[in-house]
């Protein structure tokens, strides 16, 4: 089914809200000027943990990039960076992201609230269930969900 895009959110104070895109622009993610957008997939083929994903998601839109002019283009430096995090889980596991684990993967900045987590990413199948490697559902039988998160995180300050 097709998701609205008032989809469930979870915020970083842990409670459950709806995600209604009122305004646009930096303003509506706390910053007076967006830098640039860092994109990620993170995924967790054995033991469906979400968090895992979201993490290796943060990491992967990371990862890759050296801004060493930070400095020169942020007034106040890594100080002032601000960073908005949005992540993108399968339906039933947006209320099991741990996000301070999401927040550790970032060395530095200050992340402004709510940390976003909507409805997204992609719950598919890993073709082979591992019992010893986590691969159970509630009730104890063999799973071979294969849990997929995407991130977005927009620099900026």
């Amino acid at each position: 089914p097709r998701i609205a895009s008032h989809a469930r959110q979870k915020c970083a104070r842990g409670d459950t809200a709806r995600s209604h895109a009122t305004t646009s622009g930096p303003a509506a993610l706390g910053m007076s000027k967006v830098l640039f957008v860092e994109v990620g997939m993170g995924a967790d083929q054995h033991g469906q943990d979400a968090t895992k994903a979201c993490v290796r998601a943060c990491r992967n839109a990371i990862e890759f990039n050296s801004i060493p002019s930070i400095r020169a283009i942020v007034p106040g430096g890594y100080d002032a960076m601000k960073l908005h995090i949005h992540l993108g889980v399968p339906e039933k596991m947006v209320e099991s992201v741990d996000l301070q684990k999401v927040r550790d993967v970032f060395p530095y900045g200050n992340i402004v609230d709510p940390v976003r987590v909507d409805v997204g990413g992609l719950l598919a199948k890993s073709g082979i269930a591992i019992p010893e490697m986590g691969d159970v559902d509630d009730e104890g039988r063999p799973n071979d969900d294969f849990v997929i998160a995407v991130a977005s995180i927009t620099v900026g300050y």
